[in-house]
């Protein structure tokens, strides 16, 4: 690449760069003022602590967006519009645009995705760049369900991608009150109560879509083979990312089963008081997390699931130096031989053989990715499922 084409890639990359620190700041300083107006009409430590985490959220945000104005372009990025320009890729995204089948022997599900994706990621990321693939209009809302301890960040996870697609393509979106730190079963009721309000209209022809991060994931698993009859005509199906669907071998970490030790002492007079008002050490929630009860779980249920919705799963991957700071630190504590996300291994996060469920690869990112700050283009990820699932027939 000449130093000219450089420069030329340098300065679109940081046009669009602009634009997304106008969004953050904007974006922001909304979030900021109703918090602020919160707090004016109902004082209190629960509207103060709303604001600091949306200020310290909001500063995290900007700054990190103002960091990106200089940064050079990154090699990955090039070596992906390299790859977009490949006749093989170039053919994948004609065949998915044209509704035209692909043979299984030229292109897996994995390679679509892969595809699609780096489409609107280097549109999003180039502002002269435009993508060959096209969002279609879908009968689907999208149902956001988040992680692992997501209330300590401001929004739900991926809501600044869902919020573009319902700026952009009228595509409405909804999350979850689920909560990061409570039992599958908590959340399942959760989530069964949530579903029940958003779908009060018997006649509507408009589907839930799941869209589920890391154990939102299992969370509406479990949620389907509970109360799935009660709810599958109206679900389109689940699209989980990053989600430890056998389980996670983090919580099995010999520290952590050491830590645990405590509950041996659960008929302790001074246990019981603690445990009435707190979840010690969320034996709970690691349970659920476990991939000791996780794979036996799926094995054992994934039969019960309902069949007339898809299931997709998406598994991420990053390498040390390209990941978060939590999440090298993560990686540095319960350190692992498989390829992971600093939480999740990828081997943990697909569906096993015997389930029909449908792969769509490993992408780069480490597990904070869904997060508002966060530098990965989520937009492009969720435009990524829509256009392949509608390719696919199965978000129609």
């Amino acid at each position: 690449m000449s130093k000219k084409t450089h420069l030329m890639d340098f300065i679109k990359r940081k046009k669009k760069r602009a634009e997304v620190l106008s969004t953050a700041t904007r974006l922001s300083a909304n979030d900021i003022s109703a918090k602020l107006r919160n707090s004016f009409t109902s004082p209190g430590l629960k509207s103060s602590l709303h604001l600091s985490r949306s200020i310290l959220s909001s500063a995290t945000w900007i700054s990190k967006s103002s960091a990106r104005l200089l940064k050079p372009i990154e090699p990955s990025f090039i070596e992906k519009k390299v790859f977009l320009n490949k006749e093989s890729t170039q053919y994948i995204l004609k065949r998915v645009r044209e509704k035209k089948s692909i043979s299984y022997k030229k292109a897996a599900y994995a390679d679509i995705f892969e595809a699609v994706f780096y489409d609107f990621e280097v549109s999003h990321l180039e502002k002269d760049y435009q993508s060959i693939s096209r969002v279609p209009e879908i009968k689907s809302s999208v149902l956001l369900i988040s992680g692992v301890l997501n209330e300590i960040f401001s929004t739900p996870a991926f809501e600044r991608g869902a919020r573009y697609i319902r700026d952009t393509y009228g595509i409405n979106f909804d999350f979850c009150p689920t909560s990061g730190t409570k039992s599958t079963h908590q959340n399942s009721e959760l989530i069964k109560e949530h579903l029940k309000g958003l779908l009060e209209d018997e006649d509507s022809e408009q589907k839930v879509w799941a869209f589920a991060f890391s154990k939102g994931g299992i969370d509406f698993l479990h949620f389907l083979k509970e109360y799935g009859h009660e709810f599958e005509t109206k679900i389109a199906g689940l699209s989980t990312v990053a989600t430890p669907l056998l389980g996670s071998e983090r919580v099995n970490h010999k520290l952590l089963k050491l830590i645990n030790h405590i509950h041996h002492l659960r008929n302790n007079p001074f246990y019981k008081l603690l445990d009435k008002h707190f979840d010690l050490l969320l034996k709970d929630f690691q349970k659920s997390l476990s991939s000791e009860f996780q794979e036996h779980w799926f094995s054992e249920n994934y039969s019960f699931l309902p069949k007339n919705m898809f299931y997709t799963a998406l598994a991420l991957e990053s390498k040390w130096i390209d990941s978060h700071i939590w999440m090298i630190l993560t990686k540095l504590f319960f350190q692992s031989k498989s390829l992971n996300d600093g939480i999740v291994d990828v081997e943990k996060a697909l569906y096993p053989d015997y389930f029909q469920g449908l792969n769509l690869g490993i992408m780069e990112g480490h597990h904070l990715v869904g997060t508002r700050s966060s530098d990965y283009i989520q937009e492009a990820l969720i435009e990524a499922h829509i256009v392949t699932l509608n390719y696919l027939g199965l978000l129609n």
